[in-house]
């Protein structure tokens, strides 16, 4: 071998022991394997992972925590919205509630109530009225609206003294006059025998006239006639009618008395209780609140019957 070659490589020989030699000090005196057996990174390697572990553990509870507390919230903003939409509805239904009051208030007819005196009161026709009325006094072909009648209560005194409720339907345009009227006929102590509905005589005139009831609207014709009769617009009241007889008269001299038993109270020079004529009560408050009494008339004569234009 070359001489040369054997000294450059005892150099390099040389200079790997020294960088052995080196190493050794400043590992302390170990061989590089003993540094490594000693010094085990896989316990780290496991405390990292351990700790990794730990702290995605508490990442983990806290946000399962953190869920937690936003479902408890959600549950809780749901619970109070349960509440505020309970509130609402219960205040929605109290608004309903007073709705429907506001309503039946104006179905039965005293949101518009006129009160003359103490019991003596008118109103628009009420639900309750309207089904007693139709298609007896108010059938399917009347052409007069609703809104154009008015239920009158009132008190009147019978025929034994007694202080009776009556009730009348009428034209609107008439309803204060008549209030006005039968209240001081009341308060003079004018006997009346009965003030009810025609339809309490299922829409029967005759029938009526016979229990000698007072009353107003009907919606039929002029006996006799085709012609609609002044009740039918609710601007006519027959008084006593039985003691005050509808008479027509014939061509033959002869007369029709209506209803039948009262012939007896058709000969108006007679005097008898319950008689209007032009010394009545009735007959003056009428007359004073612009009425025509049928007994002027001279083709016919209607001694009951007082009515009045609108």
């Amino acid at each position: 071998m070359n001489k040369k070659y054997l000294k450059d490589f005892a150099f390099l020989a040389g200079v790997i022991i020294c960088c052995a030699i080196t190493a050794r000090v400043l590992a302390g005196g170990e061989t590089l394997e003993e540094y490594a057996q000693k010094n085990d990174k896989i316990p780290e390697v496991s405390a990292v992972a351990s700790t990794e572990q730990s702290i995605a553990k508490e990442s983990a509870s806290s946000e399962a925590s953190s869920t937690e507390a936003a479902i408890e919230a959600s549950a809780q903003i749901s619970s109070n919205k349960s509440v505020v939409a309970s509130s609402y509805n219960s205040s929605d239904n109290s608004k309903s509630d007073s709705s429907d009051d506001l309503s039946n208030e104006m179905s039965d007819g005293s949101s518009d109530r006129f009160i003359y005196q103490e019991d003596f009161y008118s109103e628009p026709i009420s639900n309750e009225i309207f089904k007693r009325i139709s298609g007896i006094s108010y059938p399917v072909d009347c052409s007069v609206p609703l809104d154009e009648l008015r239920y009158l209560k009132l008190q009147y005194i019978d025929f034994n003294g007694d202080s009776q409720e009556g009730e009348m339907i009428c034209n609107k345009s008439i309803s204060e006059d008549l209030l006005e009227i039968f209240c001081e006929l009341y308060q003079n102590g004018y006997q009346i025998e009965s003030i009810k509905l025609i339809d309490e005589y299922n829409g029967d005139d005759t029938a009526s006239m016979l229990a000698n009831n007072t009353s107003c609207f009907n919606y039929r014709v002029v006996e006799g006639t085709t012609r609609l009769s002044n009740h039918a617009k609710g601007l006519a009241i027959d008084l006593n009618p039985f003691y005050n007889p509808y008479i027509t008269y014939n061509k033959d001299g002869s007369i029709n008395i209506s209803p039948k038993g009262s012939e007896a109270f058709a000969d108006r020079s007679s005097n008898f209780p319950y008689k209007i004529d032009e010394n009545d009560l009735a007959y003056k408050l009428f007359k004073e609140h612009g009425f025509t009494w049928g007994g002027n008339w001279n083709s016919v004569k209607d001694y009951q019957h007082f009515e009045r234009s609108k």
